[in-house]
């Protein structure tokens, strides 16, 4: 595969697999094309033009000919010009690495990540949370990240890239929605009856049963692991978390357990007044999960992919 052709997949697997469904996506994208066109010739030279066919923001091509044949991919869940830097010695000792593809955001995708924030709202309402509701709690939060992002030094490790001209990409919400998809449905399929069986469930996946084995395992947080699921919601795909004022909605419109990669301690004692079950699933395992989904499928068309930077690579038939 090309390089573009990798982003462009990537992206076409997300669409097909989010839960706003093609035609809203396709709403939004028109969206985007309609005030590009308003925009003046100064304007349209700074517009990201991404933006018109990729609704993921924090999902780019950070560095590289989009025409490079790709057929060695290293894959990381944080880079930064470390890894960089460790792509280019390797290749140095004979390695042949095409191109490095990061989980978490850089450069141009991360300065606007948090706009993938407003998946949350379709989240919320599908789980009985009216939408006016959902957007209502989520624009402070989404405000408050981005004002968290403004001063980060965004294009860290995109300038090492650049400097060693080492082709390097950034596949964040695409493979979170695949790794939510896949969790999801398989609690809805197997309507865990207690805490602890959600649990089990979660060690019974290969990326968190590699993780338990590095003292890193599914944790109950909020709740007690004997106590009724109820409803389980997983949250995973968003770009971060969710404000804390969810749990109470969330509560009310009937959800019981709620799993999450990681959750700010400034929260639990909100989800405890909502008496809700809080399972931290694990950072690293489940970034794992979705990239593994997303990856399986590159190989599937090609492209070798290699794990480092944190990744636990499991393939799937």
């Amino acid at each position: 595969m090309k390089l573009a052709e990798v982003y462009r997949t990537a992206v076409k697997e997300a669409i097909q697999a989010d839960i706003r469904g093609k035609k809203r996506l396709d709403a939004e994208l028109r969206l985007q094309r309609e005030r590009f066109e308003k925009l003046g010739k100064k304007e349209r030279a700074r517009f990201d033009q991404d933006l018109l066919w990729n609704p993921y923001h924090d999902t780019r091509l950070l560095h590289g000919d989009p025409e490079l044949e790709v057929k060695e991919m290293f894959w990381g869940i944080d880079v930064t010009s470390a890894e960089i830097v460790l792509a280019d010695r390797l290749r140095e000792r004979g390695t042949q690495i095409d191109a490095v593809m990061g989980h978490h955001p850089s450069g141009k995708a991360r300065t606007i990540f948090p706009d993938v924030m407003h998946v949350q709202e379709q989240m919320m309402e599908d789980f009985g949370v009216p939408i006016n509701v959902a957007e209502d709690i989520l624009a402070p939060r989404i405000k408050e990240i981005a004002r968290s992002v403004h001063p980060a030094n965004f294009n860290e490790a995109v300038d090492a890239a650049r400097l060693l001209d080492v082709p390097f990409m950034c596949l964040h919400s695409p493979c979170d929605i695949l790794g939510q998809r896949y969790l999801q449905a398989l609690m809805d399929k197997k309507r865990p009856e207690r805490v602890c069986d959600v649990l089990d469930l979660l060690c019974d996946i290969p990326e968190y049963e590699q993780s338990a084995r590095f003292n890193n395992r599914p944790e109950v947080i909020v709740g007690d692991k004997n106590r009724s699921a109820g409803k389980v919601m997983i949250k995973f795909a968003g770009g971060t978390s969710g404000p804390k004022e969810m749990y109470e909605t969330l509560a009310r419109a009937g959800v019981g357990t709620f799993v999450c990669m990681h959750i700010p301690e400034a929260h639990l004692e909100d989800a405890r007044k909502a008496h809700m079950n809080i399972i931290l699933a694990g950072h690293m395992a489940s970034d794992s999960l979705g990239i593994n989904l997303m990856a399986d499928r590159m190989e599937g068309r090609g492209v070798r992919v290699s794990p480092f930077s944190g990744l636990l690579r499991v393939r799937r038939k």
